[in-house]
């Protein structure tokens, strides 16, 4: 599954609090992710540039503090152009991370219920 904790990371999170705490950590991650989905598409739909960077810059430090890598790089990759207030592919770019946040919904329902 590509919506999956790095191994690494996995190992470093289960050493700090084991399964409660990735747990607890996904719960968060994925109502803010999702929030932060719609409001960065809500955004992009308005022009709103610094609004869509906001959203992006902050789901892809949540992605990487979780060792999300396949979220993360995408993350990487569209922020360097909102950055620049390109917003161009955007779109497309927030549809996928919508499926990713749906991998990752499925991922912890199956892993850390």
């Amino acid at each position: 599954m590509p919506a999956e904790i790095a191994p690494e990371k996995l190992a470093e999170l289960k050493s700090l609090g084991g399964d409660t705490l990735i747990t607890k950590l996904l719960e968060k991650f994925v109502e803010n992710s999702a929030r932060l989905i719609a409001d960065g598409q809500a955004a992009l739909t308005s022009g709103d540039a610094t609004k869509v960077d906001y959203c992006v810059h902050t789901l892809k430090g949540s992605a990487m503090s979780l060792g999300l890598n396949e979220m993360s790089e995408l993350l990487i990759n569209l922020n360097v152009r909102t950055k620049a207030r390109n917003l161009e592919g955007a779109a497309a770019d927030f549809t996928k991370l919508a499926a990713q946040l749906a991998e990752v919904r499925a991922y912890k329902a199956a892993h850390f219920p």
